[in-house]
Parts: structure tokens; C-alpha cells; sequence
């Protein structure tokens, strides 16, 4: 079957990402007339592309991407590639190139003279491919805490070997543009770049209004050699365009150090609360899917409290603590995890509980 029938025979059913799937592929790609930029992946939102000016936001601690110019593009251009790493560092067709002084930790600035052409750059601290231990921050559900979650933030710069923190969803509670500035003015305040998915709160406004800003929900990066796989599950279930985008990638990362990490759990550990997908046939089949691609850990996020258990033998985290109300008598607040990663070893290290409150 080919792909221009199966999206139409999608279109004439309901389908749980109605057309987010389809948007998001135009995520890391933009022209003007004498430039064109195209990253790897779709691993940053090109925020803007104008007269000898690029801005990226990147999803991935290592992004890759191309600039192609005309004769009348070529000449000095600024790049800035915000939510990176500290230590990030630039290379255009294999040359380094140094590094703005004076910007934000997470904010990587660069003066480029560029040819007429193709270039290939890489921004990447010097240890993406060294394989050792680290550690990384998890945490979901921020909402209607926005305007306090400085308080996480500095909670997480005080940990610290932590490189990046993984997010759940549930960044805004509805979406709007002014939360969305809110929360990157509040980004300002950590120290480490803030990679995640959406939510269903964020699904209350246009798909646009997030991936114009934040780019894909659904990406895949491999930052010294561990594997994380992010999917959105806003609508309580896996797309079906999503599964077949999803299922090669966690094949992919089979045998290797592995994490999922999506909105909602397929499978309420609980059973009575609203923690699960829509269709239970849909949530056992994911988790199916992920014992059969060998999946270390799944993190999850949408219940507002903690919860560790195994599904299928996968060790499983809900961690709703970035500050939306919490559940009612569960005896934990506002909080975040920290996962140590050995993929070394091709497992994963502890997953130890910080609270905030």
C-alpha cells in the first residue's frame, strides 16, 4: 500500500493525533530565497530564517543539520541554537567554530562566514560518543505551577552531574502563548537544556503553537550510546502514523541502553484512577511492543504523583511532579527523578525520587 492511500484511508476514520503526525514532519526544515536549512531528524525547530540569521531550538543534546546558500546568501551569519548544552560544541564541514562569550549556559551563539553551498554542522559536547555512566533529570507536569517552577529548576542545577533533563509533557496548562513565554523565561533560570514531549494539556491549542516553537513530540535521540525515544500519547493512545514512525526506532535501539518516555501510561498501574490510554487493547499492545524491542525503562508522566512498578518486567516510572495538583493523600508533592544510565552495561542504574516540597 502505498503512503499517499494510507493517509487517505487514515483521514476517512478517527484517528487519536488527527494530523499531528503529518505536521510534524515538516519540523527542521525552512527556505528563504537564497537559504535553506534542513536538520537531521527534525531534532530543532528552525525558529527563524531570515537575512543571515538562523535560531534553532533543539530537542537532542547532539543535532546535526545542513546550510545550503545561494551567491547572494553567502557572506556573515549569526546562529544561535537555544536549549543546548553547555559544553556543546559547533563544527562547520569539520572545522570548530568558537562559541559567543557572554550567552546563557544553554544558549550557544556563533559568527559564521559561509560560502555559496552545502555546509554540514554539528553542535555536540566533546563526550556524545563516550560510553559511560550519567545521569539525566525526568519530571512531567508543570501546568498551572508555571509560575513556581523556578523553585524545580533550582532543585535540579543544585544536582550536580545531571546533563539534561527529559520531560513527560504537560509543560502549559492550556497551551496559550503566554504560557509558553512564561515557561521559557522560567527555562532561563536552569542550567541544563529541558528535552520532552507533549502532553494533553498542551493539545488544548493548535499543534503548531508547540511545534513551531519546541519541534517534534515525536523524536529519537542517542546521546553516549544510550537510547531515548519520546511519543505522543496527548489523546490517550498512539497514533497509528506515530506507530509506524515508532516502532523502527525503538527496533533500532534493541540491545542497546533504552528508554521510552510518553504522556499518558498505556496501562493504569493502579486501576482506578485516569492513567491509562483510552483502549486497553492499545496500551497492552504498546507495552507488547516495547518488552519485544527489548526497552530498559519507561517513563511516564499525566497522574500528578509518583508511582515505580514493572510492566511486562519493564521497570516503569510515573513521575507527575512538576507541580500541577497533586493527588490527594499519596504523600508526595512537587518532585523529579534522576535516572542514572550505564549503557556500558546496556541497562540502567538507579532511579532515585527528589523532592522538592
Amino acid at each position: 500500500m502505498t503512503r499517499a492511500l494510507w493517509l487517505l484511508l487514515l483521514a476517512a476514520c478517527t484517528r487519536p493525533g488527527e494530523d499531528r503526525p503529518i505536521t510534524e514532519e515538516t519540523v527542521g526544515a525552512a527556505s528563504i530565497a537564497d537559504a535553506t536549512v534542513r536538520v537531521v531528524d527534525g531534532l530543532a525547530a528552525v525558529r527563524d530564517l531570515s537575512d543571515h540569521h538562523i535560531e534553532l531550538w533543539s530537542t537532542a543534546p547532539a543535532i546535526a543539520f545542513e546550510i545550503t546558500l545561494g551567491s547572494t546568501g553567502a557572506g556573515a551569519w549569526t546562529l544561535v541554537v537555544r536549549n543546548s548544552l553547555p559544553d556543546a560544541l559547533l563544527t562547520i564541514d569539520g572545522a570548530a567554530v568558537a562559541r559567543d562569550a557572554g550567552t546563557r549556559p544553554t544558549v550557544a551563539q556563533f559568527q559564521l562566514v559561509l560560502t555559496t553551498g552545502t555546509h554540514a554542522v554539528a553542535l555536540a559536547p566533546p563526550d556524545a560518543g563516550t560510553v559511560e555512566r550519567y545521569r539525566v533529570a525526568a519530571m512531567a507536569d508543570i501546568q498551572t505551577a508555571l509560575p513556581t517552577v523556578d523553585e524545580v529548576f533550582a532543585k535540579i542545577n543544585a544536582v550536580p552531574d545531571a546533563r539534561f533533563v527529559v520531560g513527560m509533557g504537560d509543560i502549559t496548562e492550556r497551551g496559550e502563548i503566554d504560557e509558553f513565554d512564561l515557561f521559557e523565561r522560567q527555562l532561563e533560570t536552569l542550567d541544563i537544556p529541558y528535552y520532552t514531549t507533549i502532553g494533553n494539556h498542551e493539545l488544548w491549542a493548535p499543534f503548531d503553537r508547540y511545534t513551531d516553537r519546541y519541534g517534534r513530540a515525536d523524536f529519537q535521540f542517542v546521546f553516549k550510546s544510550a537510547w531515548f525515544t519520546f511519543a505522543d500519547s496527548g489523546d490517550a493512545g498512539i497514533d497509528p502514523l506515530v506507530e509506524d514512525w515508532l516502532l523502527p526506532r525503538l527496533d533500532a535501539a534493541k540491545g542497546k541502553t533504552s528508554v521510552f518516555l510518553t504522556h499518558i501510561p498505556p496501562l493504569d498501574p493502579v486501576g482506578a484512577r485516569y492513567g491509562a490510554f483510552r483502549s486497553s487493547r492499545d496500551g497492552h499492545r504498546l507495552v507488547a511492543q516495547l518488552v519485544g524491542a527489548g526497552v530498559d525503562l519507561a517513563l511516564y508522566g499525566h497522574v500528578h504523583t509518583y508511582i515505580p512498578y514493572e510492566n511486562a518486567g519493564i521497570p516503569s516510572y510515573i513521575s507527575g511532579g512538576g507541580g500541577a495538583q497533586p493527588m490527594k493523600g499519596d504523600g508526595i508533592d512537587r518532585h523529579f527523578l534522576m535516572v542514572e544510565l550505564d549503557p556500558a552495561n546496556q541497562t540502567i542504574g538507579t532511579v532515585e525520587v527528589h523532592r522538592v516540597d
